[in-house]
C-alpha cells in the first residue's frame, strides 16, 4: 500500500481515507508490487480519481487476505492485527470481501507480529 499512495504522491494515511470516497469499483489483476504499481500508474494517465485507484488497491488486497482466511477457516467476527490494520479502506474493503463480517481492528494492531514473536522466544526460553 505505501508504493501506491507514492504513486499517486500522498501520505498512506490520507491514501486510506480518500478510499472511502470511492464511486467506482476497478478490479486490479496484479498479484505483486510492481505490476500493481504500474497498473496504478496506468490508471493515474486514464485520470482515474483517486479516490476509485485507492479503493481498487484496498479491494485487491482484501480479496487475496479473504481467500487465504477462507482456506484455513473464518468466523464471524473477524478480529484483525497487523500494520495494515490501522488502513481504514482496507478493513472495510476487507469486511466486504468476507461478505460483511465484523472486523475488530486491536489496540497497537501494528505490534501484533513482534508480540506473538515475543512470546514464542519466552516460551522456547522457558520450555523444560
Amino acid at each position: 500500500m505505501e508504493a501506491m499512495s507514492r504513486a499517486l504522491e500522498m501520505e498512506l494515511d490520507d491514501f486510506a481515507k480518500i478510499s472511502l470516497a470511492s464511486t467506482e469499483t476497478i478490479p486490479m489483476n496484479a498479484q505483486c508490487t510492481v505490476f500493481a504499481e504500474s497498473e496504478v500508474v496506468s490508471l493515474i494517465h486514464a485520470n482515474t480519481p483517486p479516490a476509485d485507484i485507492a479503493r481498487a488497491v484496498h479491494d485487491a488486497m482484501a480479496s487475496r487476505v479473504s481467500a487465504m482466511a477462507r482456506r484455513v477457516g473464518i468466523e464471524d467476527p473477524v478480529v484483525l492485527g497487523g500494520g495494515a490494520a490501522l488502513n481504514i479502506g482496507f478493513v472495510k474493503s476487507l469486511s466486504q470481501a468476507l461478505g460483511g463480517a465484523d472486523v475488530y481492528v486491536l489496540a497497537d494492531a501494528e505490534y501484533l507480529g513482534a508480540h506473538g514473536a515475543a512470546l514464542i522466544a519466552w516460551e522456547a526460553a522457558h520450555a523444560g
